[in-house]
Protein backbone atom coordinates (compact mmCIF):
# COMPACT_ATOMS: atom_id res chain seq x y z
CA UNK A 1 0.00 0.00 0.00
CA UNK A 2 1.44 3.75 -0.98
CA UNK A 3 1.28 6.26 0.92
CA UNK A 4 -1.12 7.93 -0.77
CA UNK A 5 -3.12 5.17 -0.35
CA UNK A 6 -2.86 4.89 3.06
CA UNK A 7 -3.95 8.58 3.74
CA UNK A 8 -6.72 8.81 1.59
CA UNK A 9 -7.96 5.26 3.83
CA UNK A 10 -7.62 7.64 6.81
CA UNK A 11 -9.29 10.53 5.21
CA UNK A 12 -12.75 8.03 4.56
CA UNK A 13 -12.63 7.03 8.62
CA UNK A 14 -15.66 8.76 10.71
CA UNK A 15 -14.65 11.97 12.44
CA UNK A 16 -16.35 10.28 15.38
CA UNK A 17 -14.57 7.39 15.81
CA UNK A 18 -12.28 6.32 18.83
CA UNK A 19 -9.49 3.84 19.39
CA UNK A 20 -9.44 0.92 21.78
CA UNK A 21 -8.23 3.11 24.30
CA UNK A 22 -10.25 6.10 23.63
CA UNK A 23 -13.36 3.96 23.79
CA UNK A 24 -12.52 2.29 26.95
CA UNK A 25 -11.70 5.42 29.06
CA UNK A 26 -14.29 7.15 27.83
CA UNK A 27 -16.68 3.87 29.39
CA UNK A 28 -14.25 3.88 32.25
CA UNK A 29 -15.09 7.26 33.08
CA UNK A 30 -18.24 7.41 33.12
CA UNK A 31 -19.36 4.33 35.01
CA UNK A 32 -16.54 5.08 37.26
CA UNK A 33 -18.37 8.96 38.18
CA UNK A 34 -21.93 6.94 37.97
CA UNK A 35 -21.20 4.24 40.43
CA UNK A 36 -18.80 5.96 43.20
CA UNK A 37 -20.20 3.96 45.83
CA UNK A 38 -22.50 0.72 45.55
CA UNK A 39 -23.45 -2.15 48.02
CA UNK A 40 -23.53 -5.47 46.44
CA UNK A 41 -24.99 -9.08 47.75
CA UNK A 42 -22.86 -11.87 46.65
CA UNK A 43 -21.43 -15.04 47.20
CA UNK A 44 -17.14 -14.96 47.55
CA UNK A 45 -15.71 -17.44 45.39
CA UNK A 46 -11.81 -17.94 43.69
CA UNK A 47 -11.17 -16.11 47.24
CA UNK A 48 -6.99 -15.08 46.81
CA UNK A 49 -4.92 -13.14 49.47
CA UNK A 50 -1.92 -11.96 47.74
CA UNK A 51 1.63 -11.53 49.30
CA UNK A 52 1.37 -8.05 48.46
CA UNK A 53 -1.93 -7.91 51.25
CA UNK A 54 -4.42 -7.17 49.03
CA UNK A 55 -7.24 -9.79 48.18
CA UNK A 56 -8.92 -11.01 45.06
CA UNK A 57 -11.93 -12.87 44.63
CA UNK A 58 -15.19 -13.14 42.76
CA UNK A 59 -18.54 -12.03 44.20
CA UNK A 60 -21.35 -14.04 41.79
CA UNK A 61 -25.08 -15.06 42.01
CA UNK A 62 -26.90 -17.39 40.22
CA UNK A 63 -26.30 -15.82 36.94
CA UNK A 64 -23.45 -13.16 37.07
CA UNK A 65 -19.69 -12.92 38.63
CA UNK A 66 -18.32 -9.43 38.98
CA UNK A 67 -14.69 -9.55 39.90
CA UNK A 68 -13.59 -7.26 43.08
CA UNK A 69 -10.34 -6.23 44.38
CA UNK A 70 -9.54 -5.12 47.76
CA UNK A 71 -6.61 -3.06 48.94
CA UNK A 72 -4.39 -3.87 51.84
CA UNK A 73 -5.82 -1.36 53.72
CA UNK A 74 -8.93 -1.98 53.92
CA UNK A 75 -8.40 -5.62 54.07
CA UNK A 76 -6.68 -5.18 57.32
CA UNK A 77 -10.10 -3.31 59.07
CA UNK A 78 -11.87 -6.66 57.94
CA UNK A 79 -11.88 -8.78 61.52
CA UNK A 80 -13.20 -12.21 60.48
CA UNK A 81 -11.87 -14.40 57.71
CA UNK A 82 -13.45 -14.24 54.67
CA UNK A 83 -13.78 -17.69 52.78
CA UNK A 84 -15.22 -19.28 49.29
CA UNK A 85 -19.07 -19.99 49.80
CA UNK A 86 -19.69 -16.84 52.25
CA UNK A 87 -22.73 -14.51 51.58
CA UNK A 88 -21.49 -10.63 52.31
CA UNK A 89 -22.77 -7.30 52.01
CA UNK A 90 -19.24 -5.40 50.43
CA UNK A 91 -19.47 -1.15 49.67
CA UNK A 92 -17.43 -0.16 47.22
CA UNK A 93 -17.10 1.85 43.59
CA UNK A 94 -17.23 0.48 40.14
CA UNK A 95 -13.85 0.67 38.19
CA UNK A 96 -13.14 -0.61 34.80
CA UNK A 97 -9.14 -2.13 34.40
CA UNK A 98 -8.30 -0.87 31.26
CA UNK A 99 -5.44 -3.19 30.37
CA UNK A 100 -8.25 -5.90 30.03
CA UNK A 101 -11.31 -4.04 29.66
CA UNK A 102 -12.48 -5.83 32.52
CA UNK A 103 -15.34 -4.28 35.08
CA UNK A 104 -14.58 -4.60 38.44
CA UNK A 105 -15.64 -3.72 41.75
CA UNK A 106 -13.34 -2.20 44.65
CA UNK A 107 -14.54 -3.02 47.83
CA UNK A 108 -13.71 -0.82 50.69
CA UNK A 109 -15.46 -2.88 53.39
CA UNK A 110 -17.03 -6.45 53.66
CA UNK A 111 -19.40 -7.69 56.21
CA UNK A 112 -21.32 -11.33 56.60
CA UNK A 113 -24.26 -11.69 55.69
CA UNK A 114 -26.72 -13.50 58.65
CA UNK A 115 -23.79 -12.82 61.36
CA UNK A 116 -22.15 -9.35 62.71
CA UNK A 117 -18.44 -9.14 61.52
CA UNK A 118 -17.43 -9.68 64.50
CA UNK A 119 -19.10 -12.43 66.05
CA UNK A 120 -18.29 -14.35 62.81
CA UNK A 121 -14.51 -13.33 63.38
CA UNK A 122 -15.03 -14.61 67.28
CA UNK A 123 -16.57 -18.38 66.61
CA UNK A 124 -13.91 -18.39 63.54
CA UNK A 125 -10.89 -18.30 66.05
CA UNK A 126 -12.46 -19.70 68.88
CA UNK A 127 -12.99 -22.89 66.88
CA UNK A 128 -9.70 -22.25 65.28
CA UNK A 129 -7.92 -22.16 68.93
CA UNK A 130 -10.04 -24.76 70.42
CA UNK A 131 -8.94 -27.11 67.55
CA UNK A 132 -5.02 -26.41 68.29
CA UNK A 133 -5.80 -26.73 71.94
CA UNK A 134 -5.36 -23.89 73.79
CA UNK A 135 -8.17 -24.54 75.51
CA UNK A 136 -7.38 -27.67 76.98
CA UNK A 137 -7.74 -28.19 80.35
CA UNK A 138 -4.46 -29.65 80.50
CA UNK A 139 -2.49 -26.95 80.39
CA UNK A 140 -4.49 -24.90 82.70
CA UNK A 141 -2.18 -23.81 86.17
CA UNK A 142 -3.54 -23.87 89.45
CA UNK A 143 -3.36 -20.47 91.59
CA UNK A 144 -0.86 -20.06 94.12
CA UNK A 145 -2.35 -20.38 97.95
CA UNK A 146 -0.34 -17.11 99.26
CA UNK A 147 1.12 -15.40 96.59
CA UNK A 148 3.56 -12.73 97.60
CA UNK A 149 3.60 -10.99 94.25
CA UNK A 150 0.60 -9.69 91.76
CA UNK A 151 0.92 -8.78 88.40
CA UNK A 152 -1.91 -6.39 86.46
CA UNK A 153 -2.45 -5.86 82.53
CA UNK A 154 -4.53 -3.34 82.29
CA UNK A 155 -5.47 0.65 81.57
CA UNK A 156 -3.75 2.78 84.19
CA UNK A 157 -6.60 4.85 83.79
CA UNK A 158 -9.57 2.76 84.00
CA UNK A 159 -11.86 2.38 86.99
CA UNK A 160 -10.92 -1.63 86.68
CA UNK A 161 -7.32 -1.03 88.03
CA UNK A 162 -8.42 1.46 91.00
CA UNK A 163 -10.54 -1.15 92.18
CA UNK A 164 -8.18 -4.40 91.52
CA UNK A 165 -5.99 -2.25 94.04
CA UNK A 166 -8.20 -1.16 96.51
CA UNK A 167 -9.15 -4.81 97.37
CA UNK A 168 -5.82 -6.53 96.98
CA UNK A 169 -4.35 -4.25 99.31
CA UNK A 170 -7.31 -4.16 101.59
CA UNK A 171 -7.04 -8.25 101.47
CA UNK A 172 -3.20 -8.49 102.02
CA UNK A 173 -1.88 -5.35 102.68
CA UNK A 174 2.10 -6.41 102.35
CA UNK A 175 1.46 -8.02 98.93
CA UNK A 176 3.45 -6.60 96.07
CA UNK A 177 1.76 -5.46 92.70
CA UNK A 178 3.49 -4.80 89.53
CA UNK A 179 1.08 -2.68 87.05
CA UNK A 180 2.14 -3.53 83.54
CA UNK A 181 0.18 -0.49 81.79
CA UNK A 182 -1.50 -0.81 78.28
CA UNK A 183 -4.60 0.33 76.14
CA UNK A 184 -7.27 -2.33 76.47
CA UNK A 185 -9.00 -1.06 73.35
CA UNK A 186 -7.87 0.66 69.70
CA UNK A 187 -5.69 0.05 67.32
CA UNK A 188 -2.33 -1.68 68.33
CA UNK A 189 -4.01 -2.06 72.46
CA UNK A 190 -3.89 -6.70 71.32
CA UNK A 191 -0.30 -5.70 70.84
CA UNK A 192 0.53 -4.02 74.10
CA UNK A 193 -1.31 -6.08 75.67
CA UNK A 194 0.55 -9.49 74.77
CA UNK A 195 3.37 -7.61 74.85
CA UNK A 196 3.36 -7.02 78.68
CA UNK A 197 2.07 -10.39 79.76
CA UNK A 198 5.31 -11.60 78.15
CA UNK A 199 7.40 -8.88 79.84
CA UNK A 200 5.90 -9.96 83.67
CA UNK A 201 5.96 -13.67 82.69
CA UNK A 202 9.74 -13.03 81.56
CA UNK A 203 10.67 -11.17 84.74
CA UNK A 204 9.80 -14.10 87.27
CA UNK A 205 8.87 -11.45 89.95
CA UNK A 206 5.11 -12.58 89.82
CA UNK A 207 2.84 -15.44 91.57
CA UNK A 208 -0.01 -14.47 89.39
CA UNK A 209 -0.86 -12.16 86.60
CA UNK A 210 -4.40 -11.17 85.68
CA UNK A 211 -5.13 -9.85 82.89
CA UNK A 212 -8.60 -7.89 82.11
CA UNK A 213 -10.37 -4.39 81.49
CA UNK A 214 -13.86 -3.23 82.82
CA UNK A 215 -17.04 -3.81 80.83
CA UNK A 216 -18.03 -2.46 77.36
CA UNK A 217 -19.45 -3.27 73.98
CA UNK A 218 -18.29 -6.37 72.01
CA UNK A 219 -16.14 -3.59 69.80
CA UNK A 220 -14.65 -2.13 72.83
CA UNK A 221 -13.57 -5.46 74.36
CA UNK A 222 -12.21 -6.78 70.97
CA UNK A 223 -8.53 -6.47 71.76
CA UNK A 224 -9.00 -9.71 74.66
CA UNK A 225 -10.26 -11.41 71.54
CA UNK A 226 -6.83 -11.49 69.57
CA UNK A 227 -5.24 -14.73 68.59
CA UNK A 228 -2.02 -12.33 69.84
CA UNK A 229 -3.66 -11.69 72.88
CA UNK A 230 -4.88 -15.79 73.35
CA UNK A 231 -1.20 -17.01 72.20
CA UNK A 232 0.66 -14.84 74.61
CA UNK A 233 -1.80 -15.88 77.19
CA UNK A 234 -1.32 -19.74 76.35
CA UNK A 235 2.37 -19.60 76.26
CA UNK A 236 2.83 -17.87 79.81
CA UNK A 237 4.17 -19.80 82.35
CA UNK A 238 2.94 -17.79 85.00
CA UNK A 239 -0.47 -18.63 86.29
CA UNK A 240 -2.88 -16.38 84.79
CA UNK A 241 -6.38 -14.82 85.54
CA UNK A 242 -8.79 -13.65 82.80
CA UNK A 243 -11.05 -10.69 83.92
CA UNK A 244 -12.63 -8.88 80.85
CA UNK A 245 -15.85 -7.15 81.29
CA UNK A 246 -19.18 -8.11 83.18
CA UNK A 247 -20.01 -11.36 84.27
CA UNK A 248 -22.41 -11.89 81.28
CA UNK A 249 -19.30 -11.28 78.74
CA UNK A 250 -17.10 -13.80 76.97
CA UNK A 251 -13.72 -13.21 75.09
CA UNK A 252 -11.19 -15.44 73.66
CA UNK A 253 -8.57 -14.39 76.56
CA UNK A 254 -11.21 -16.16 78.90
CA UNK A 255 -10.98 -19.77 77.13
CA UNK A 256 -7.12 -19.78 77.49
CA UNK A 257 -6.61 -18.63 80.70
CA UNK A 258 -5.76 -20.51 83.78
CA UNK A 259 -8.82 -19.47 85.37
CA UNK A 260 -11.75 -17.01 84.19
CA UNK A 261 -13.12 -14.67 86.56
CA UNK A 262 -16.35 -12.44 85.71
CA UNK A 263 -15.05 -9.35 86.88
CA UNK A 264 -11.60 -7.54 87.29
CA UNK A 265 -13.35 -7.15 91.11
CA UNK A 266 -13.61 -10.67 91.57
CA UNK A 267 -10.54 -11.95 89.97
CA UNK A 268 -8.85 -9.87 92.55
CA UNK A 269 -10.88 -11.26 95.31
CA UNK A 270 -9.91 -14.75 93.61
CA UNK A 271 -6.36 -14.69 93.37
CA UNK A 272 -4.98 -13.36 97.22
CA UNK A 273 -7.18 -14.17 100.59
CA UNK A 274 -8.06 -11.88 102.58
CA UNK A 275 -5.51 -11.31 106.11
CA UNK A 276 -8.41 -11.02 108.30
CA UNK A 277 -9.94 -14.16 107.33
CA UNK A 278 -6.42 -15.84 107.79
CA UNK A 279 -5.91 -14.91 111.26
CA UNK A 280 -9.77 -15.65 112.18
CA UNK A 281 -9.21 -19.05 111.05
CA UNK A 282 -5.82 -19.15 112.47
CA UNK A 283 -7.33 -18.43 116.48
CA UNK A 284 -10.28 -20.57 115.54
CA UNK A 285 -7.85 -23.77 114.81
CA UNK A 286 -5.62 -22.58 118.20
CA UNK A 287 -8.90 -22.59 119.75
CA UNK A 288 -10.13 -26.12 118.68
CA UNK A 289 -6.54 -27.26 119.12
CA UNK A 290 -6.48 -25.89 122.52
CA UNK A 291 -9.57 -28.06 123.53
CA UNK A 292 -8.46 -30.97 121.92
CA UNK A 293 -5.67 -31.40 123.70
CA UNK A 294 -7.14 -30.66 126.85
CA UNK A 295 -9.43 -32.86 126.31
CA UNK A 296 -6.75 -35.78 125.09
CA UNK A 297 -5.17 -35.28 128.46
CA UNK A 298 -8.30 -35.12 130.47
CA UNK A 299 -8.40 -39.02 128.92
CA UNK A 300 -5.11 -39.79 128.92
CA UNK A 301 -4.94 -39.07 132.43
CA UNK A 302 -7.61 -41.24 133.38
CA UNK A 303 -6.32 -44.23 131.55
CA UNK A 304 -2.80 -43.42 133.91
CA UNK A 305 -5.18 -43.66 136.93
CA UNK A 306 -6.23 -46.81 136.19
CA UNK A 307 -3.31 -48.16 135.07
CA UNK A 308 -1.62 -46.71 138.61
CA UNK A 309 -4.07 -48.92 140.26
CA UNK A 310 -3.18 -52.33 138.93
CA UNK A 311 0.38 -51.37 140.11
CA UNK A 312 1.28 -52.15 143.41
CA UNK A 313 3.27 -49.79 145.38
CA UNK A 314 7.08 -50.66 144.52
CA UNK A 315 8.14 -50.10 148.47
CA UNK A 316 5.30 -52.67 149.43
CA UNK A 317 6.75 -55.02 146.63
CA UNK A 318 9.98 -54.59 147.52
CA UNK A 319 9.67 -55.54 151.32
CA UNK A 320 7.49 -58.72 150.37
CA UNK A 321 10.15 -59.97 148.14
CA UNK A 322 12.79 -59.33 151.64
CA UNK A 323 10.10 -61.70 153.25
CA UNK A 324 10.07 -63.98 150.69
CA UNK A 325 13.96 -64.17 150.99
CA UNK A 326 13.81 -64.44 154.52
CA UNK A 327 11.32 -66.95 154.32
CA UNK A 328 13.36 -69.16 151.70
CA UNK A 329 16.68 -68.94 153.66
CA UNK A 330 14.66 -70.17 157.40
CA UNK A 331 13.46 -73.04 155.34
CA UNK A 332 16.45 -73.35 153.92
CA UNK A 333 18.58 -73.63 157.34
CA UNK A 334 15.61 -75.98 158.33
CA UNK A 335 16.04 -78.42 155.82
CA UNK A 336 20.36 -77.80 156.39
CA UNK A 337 19.72 -78.73 160.19
CA UNK A 338 17.47 -81.76 159.41
CA UNK A 339 19.81 -83.58 157.24
CA UNK A 340 22.59 -82.99 159.27
CA UNK A 341 20.50 -84.68 162.78
CA UNK A 342 19.70 -87.60 160.37
CA UNK A 343 23.79 -87.99 159.37
CA UNK A 344 24.70 -87.75 163.60
CA UNK A 345 22.61 -90.57 164.53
Amino acid sequence: MTLKTSLDTFKQLPEDALSVTQLILSVKTNLESKYRSVKVIGEVSSFKAWRSGHWYFDLKDEESVLPAVMFKYNCSKVRFEVQDGMQVLITGRISVYAPQCKIQVMVESIEPIGAGALALAFEQLKNKLEVEGLFATTHKISLPTFPLCVGLVTSPQGAAVQDMLRILTNRMPMIKVLLAPVRVQGQGSANEISSAISQLDNSNLCDVIIVGRGGGSLEDLWSFNEEIVARAIYNCKTPIVSAVGHETDFSIADFVADIRCATPTHAAQMVVPDLSDITNNIEAISQKMHRHMKALLGQKSLQLEKIAKKIKEPRLVLLQLMQRVDEVAMKLERNLLNLFKRKKH
